[in-house]
């Protein structure tokens, strides 16, 4: 029965993100989303947070409250701050990181890349620096560029007390030498984790945090749905990578950060554990690691 107030009214329940099926995304490309699936799309999955913000706030207080979910949009290329800012920056739930991503892009003159995102750090609305890291998959630059790129991105994080987003595919051994040279300084997100249990360890052991995405549905994902089950939960993220990484089934198709009440759903099963507890740990991880430059 809904608990009455002084009046003798219901008190409004906050909104349960289960119900919703709105939850904060960690890792997404609002921009890549626009240009896969349109600005119409978008402003849809932006409004429907919008709603579930609100019908957050506009719950009880105190121990039944629920935070309003967020989304992060993910910088990868230098001075991306700017147009993300203006294209999305009216939305109140929005925090905004800026990184490099291990490209052409950055790697052409990598002098002139790290100037531009120093800029962009200075934004009282960047909360993360990211994504950047290793990609030995795509290798769109030599091992030694990437990790010098990394080397000092993970530098510009610890000095500016900011959480480090980390990228890293087919390049465990490089990304935990220089992730674990910052983890105990600042927070450390392996995002869109796509290692075993074996290497998940290792990351949780040097401090960082992991974070899940639809991949973890996918058929031969065996090893990432072992980490999730190992890992601590209050060392544990959830995201969509949007537009990509769409969980099942609608794998390969442009994803959306609505989209993620799917791999919540999975990583529930996976974990055994009811869906409220796993929202309610991975929500309280994302404020305490995104609560310093608030957007």
């Amino acid at each position: 029965m809904p608990e009455r107030g002084a009046g003798g009214a219901p008190e409004p329940q906050a909104a349960s993100p289960v119900r919703s099926g709105v939850f904060t995304d960690t890792h997404a490309h609002l921009a890549l989303v626009e240009e896969r699936l349109g600005r119409v799309v978008v402003e849809a999955v932006l409004e429907r947070y919008a709603e579930a913000g609100a019908a957050a706030e506009g719950g009880r207080s105190g121990a039944g409250a629920v935070s309003a979910p967020f989304i992060v949009d993910i910088g990868v290329n230098p001075g991306d701050l700017a147009p993300r800012l203006a294209g999305f920056g009216a939305y109140p739930f929005l925090r905004f990181a800026a990184g490099l991503w291990p490209g052409r892009e950055s790697l052409g003159d990598p002098e002139a890349a790290l100037a531009a995102l120093a800029a962009d750090l200075a934004s009282p609305r960047c909360a993360a620096l990211g994504e950047c890291g290793l990609d030995y998959h795509h290798m769109e630059a030599s091992e030694r560029a990437q990790i010098e790129l990394f080397e000092a991105q993970a530098a510009m994080a610890a000095q500016a007390g900011l959480p480090l987003l980390v990228h890293s595919r087919e390049a465990f051994a490089d990304t935990l030498a220089v992730a674990g040279g910052v983890a105990g300084k600042i927070p450390v997100v392996i995002h869109c984790f796509g290692y075993g249990a074996r290497e998940a360890a290792a990351f949780l052991e040097c401090g960082c945090h992991l974070s899940f995405a639809g991949n973890l549905t996918y058929r031969k994902s065996d090893g990432l749905r072992e980490a999730l089950a190992a890992a601590p939960s209050d060392r544990i993220l959830f995201e969509t990578d949007s537009p990509y990484m769409n969980p099942m089934p609608h794998r390969g198709k442009p994803s959306t950060s609505l989209d993620l009440a799917r791999t919540m759903a999975a990583a529930a099963e996976i974990r055994g554990v009811a869906l409220e507890e796993l929202a309610a740990a991975a929500q309280a991880n994302a404020i305490r690691i995104f609560s310093g430059k608030k957007s």
